[in-house]
């Protein structure tokens, strides 16, 4: 007598988690490319010659992750490279950032590297003359 085929069902569990997980990721990746392309669209909008500075080294990886961003989406900007230019060096070294890239958009100072923060500084110039100070908490490394 031959015993019946029996079925636990494992291996269409295993294919429904593997489908949920890439359904999941797509998600993301397409939320997250949404999201860098309405945050450059805002910037290219409202970017003008001379309202985004941005601090930076010449071995910064996160800088240079941000000269591509800014590169790619064709956005004014300058570069203020505090290992070649002792003024850039002076103006880093007065806001007493602990690291680069330090962004300085419309009188708002931001550690780090975020297109949605770059986008919101950009629609919002600062109220006073008188830049705020960058916030360590907010620096891409841990």
């Amino acid at each position: 007598m031959n015993a019946p085929a029996r079925h636990d069902g494992s291996r269409g569990t295993w294919w429904s988690l593997l489908l949920i997980l890439l359904l999941v990721l797509g998600g993301n990746q397409a939320w997250t490319w949404w999201r860098d392309q309405h945050a450059a669209n805002l910037v290219k909008q409202h970017a003008t010659t001379g309202s985004i500075t941005m601090f930076t080294t010449s071995s910064c990886p996160y800088c240079a992750r941000a000269r591509a961003w800014l590169t790619q989406h064709e956005i004014a900007w300058l570069e203020c490279n505090v290992d070649t230019s002792l003024s850039c060096k002076a103006q880093f070294d007065a806001q007493g950032a602990p690291g680069v890239p330090l962004m300085l958009v419309n009188g708002h100072w931001h550690l780090g590297f975020d297109p949605a923060w770059l986008a919101q500084a950009l629609q919002h110039p600062a109220k006073h003359q008188t830049p705020s100070s960058p916030k360590a908490d907010t620096s891409p490394r841990p």
